[in-house]
């Protein structure tokens, strides 16, 4: 029995197969970073409307049409506040989703794996640079007059939470391989990690730049270095990893997800069309 269960992961391990996970995986990845982002243009465009403040929003930017002295302390807070506490809460919301379905070979805990670390990276990623560089929330801290002192500290809470999720996501990543195969070894593990995160990342991010060109904002020009660093913990961490076994599925095998990948370049390509010229909002 052991013997068949190696020949069947060996026989899965192929150049067809590792295109298959990369390819489900990139429609994740960029999907799951244009929600996050297009989430936070929201939040812009809904907080704006509680100060009667005219926003425009587009495929990459916002513009507030006011005058500087129309911003008040409380209006700064909310505003440039608000998209973070979202992705915080929609990452959480993803940890339960993935963790709910870990048992199961759903293909949607890729969606959720990814969300999870845009997620992350956006949040503490925006905690660690925007406070350095005085952009996204670090409007907030600017207005907040925090001194140096708390500056660094919520630079190494936007640190320390995205090694947290560095150290903490193998696990996650290791055990969504239960989607396709019925064990996890330390053999496939390069083939796996290499095909679920590291080509749909390169990839992935090249989309992402392209979709932006030739604007590009705070999160986007400084998101993939984070996330790449994010990465290299990640790998670091996977070569202590043990051996996982999973529960036989019938309806487990290796084929693309569709259904994602069709909605996934109908979203990057109409929502890039669509928002090109902008959405103006006026509440008045």
């Amino acid at each position: 029995m052991v013997f068949l269960c190696i020949v069947t992961l060996e026989n899965q391990l192929t150049r067809y197969n590792f295109w298959i996970i990369s390819i489900n995986s990139t429609a994740s990845f960029v999907m799951a970073y244009l929600f996050i982002f297009y989430v936070n243009q929201m939040m812009y465009v809904l907080t704006a409307g509680m100060y009667s403040y005219p926003v425009t929003v587009d495929y990459a930017t916002y513009f507030f049409h006011i005058e500087p002295y129309q911003w008040t302390h409380d209006a700064v807070f909310l505003i440039f506040s608000a998209g973070y506490v979202a992705t915080f809460i929609i990452g959480i919301l993803s940890v339960l989703g993935f963790y709910s379905l870990m048992a199961d070979p759903i293909p949607v805990k890729i969606f959720f794996f990814w969300l999870i670390i845009h997620s992350a990276t956006y949040f503490f990623g925006g905690l660690l640079l925007g406070n350095l560089l005085t952009q996204g929330i670090g409007h907030v801290f600017n207005w907040m007059y925090l001194q140096d002192t708390a500056k660094l500290l919520l630079a190494l809470v936007g640190f320390f939470g995205l090694l947290t999720i560095a150290i903490f996501a193998f696990s996650m990543i290791a055990t969504s391989a239960n989607v396709y195969f019925t064990r996890y070894t330390e053999k496939m593990s390069p083939f796996f990690l290499t095909a679920q995160v590291f080509v749909p990342y390169l990839i992935g991010s090249v989309m992402v730049y392209l979709y932006f060109i030739p604007k590009s904002f705070f999160q986007e020009r400084y998101g993939w270095i984070v996330l790449g660093i994010m990465l290299i913990i990640f790998y670091m961490r996977s070569r202590f990893a043990d051996d996982l076994m999973f529960d036989e599925d019938e309806n487990r095998r290796i084929r693309p997800m569709r259904g994602l990948i069709i909605f996934t370049l109908l979203f990057y390509l109409g929502s890039r069309l669509a928002m090109h010229r902008g959405i103006y909002f006026n509440w008045n």
